[in-house]
């Protein structure tokens, strides 16, 4: 979509709910003399641009533009809840969170738009072990501030859920992909691994809860000065088992698995705030190793064409096991 096409839309326009929402943001009258910006992701679920924005005032403003397309997903409710999230969850930037500038929820003309605060290019890809283990705590945090609170987080109204549905629909749709693309030795591969997904999943439905992020990869997670953790793209947030985001997280922590652990553990644990039992951390851990490829292959549709990665991911799966 060009510029000018994205400016002229049906009112209001993007820069009109962002002149409101700035205007409510900082407490007075803004206007935007001028907004431009390029694009930096575009695919079937969402489209995410970063806007040079210029003020009456002279002075300018980097923001983060994610246009939500409807899009059912597996964890509950539809894709574009994550305007939701950030109004109702996330508000005044909690848990580090981008800053929520402007929003759109218009379910009549399928409009959800957010305009974020936009924490530059510095992840947690390019970041050394401190910035690894600040990370851990930070999650550690996050997860032992809302473990016991499901009903709280539930009220909320735009969290998913991982129950049975959700761990069903990333096997259903795991299959489906593999189907498609014609994978027939991976998929025949992939029915003989998941024999015991149930037994798995049972397991994981049956263990404490506290609020997820839900894709924690590290360059879901951005750095700032001084190793502040600020974690942005929250649609996958939910309610679940914190082992699902250290799984997410750990699947790139190529060295030091075992510190990251420690920190997470010492971090959760401070004060007596949560009992962490190592065992069942462990077991719930190896878990969601094995789901969260179920997940991957549920997720990237061009990964099951690729018979290398393909494989390479169930023998990932077949070594949780």
């Amino acid at each position: 979509m060009t510029e000018r096409t994205l400016l002229d839309e049906a009112r209001p326009t993007p820069q009109e709910v962002l002149e409101a929402g700035l205007s409510d943001y900082f407490g007075s009258p803004v206007r935007i003399v001028e907004m431009a910006g390029k694009s930096l992701w575009g695919g079937n679920v969402y489209a995410l641009r970063r806007l040079r924005v210029t003020l009456a005032s002279g002075e300018t403003l980097s923001v983060v533009f994610k246009r939500l397309l409807p899009h059912p997903d597996p964890v509950g409710n539809t894709y574009m809840r994550e305007v939701l999230i950030y109004r109702r969850l996330l508000a005044g930037g909690l848990f580090g969170a981008p800053a929520l500038y402007a929003s759109v929820h218009d379910e009549a003309r399928e409009r959800y738009w957010l305009f974020v605060e936009d924490l530059g290019e510095s992840t947690l890809e390019d970041g050394d072990v401190e910035d690894w283990l600040s990370a851990a705590r930070w999650l550690a945090a996050l997860h032992g501030e809302n473990s016991g609170r499901e009903d709280e987080l539930r009220s909320l109204g735009c969290l998913g859920e991982h129950g049975l549905r959700f761990y069903r629909t990333l096997a259903a749709k795991a299959r489906q992909n593999l189907t498609l693309a014609g994978a027939a030795d991976a998929l025949a591969r992939f029915e003989e691994l998941m024999r015991g997904y149930e037994s798995i999943v049972n397991s994981l439905v049956g263990r404490p809860r506290t609020l997820v992020h839900g894709d924690l990869g590290p360059h879901n997670v951005a750095l700032q000065a001084g190793g502040r953790i600020r974690p942005v793209d929250w649609e996958w947030a939910a309610v679940g088992p914190g082992a699902w985001d250290l799984s997410r997280l750990l699947y790139d922590c190529w060295t030091g698995r075992t510190k990251f652990l420690e920190a997470y553990v010492e971090e959760i644990s401070r004060g007596g705030a949560v009992e962490v039992d190592r065992e069942e951390l462990a077991d719930s851990l190896r878990r969601c190793d094995f789901v969260y490829k179920v997940w991957f292959l549920s997720q990237q549709p061009d990964v099951c064409r690729d018979s290398v990665r393909v494989h390479e991911l169930l023998d990932e799966m077949e070594a949780t096991r």
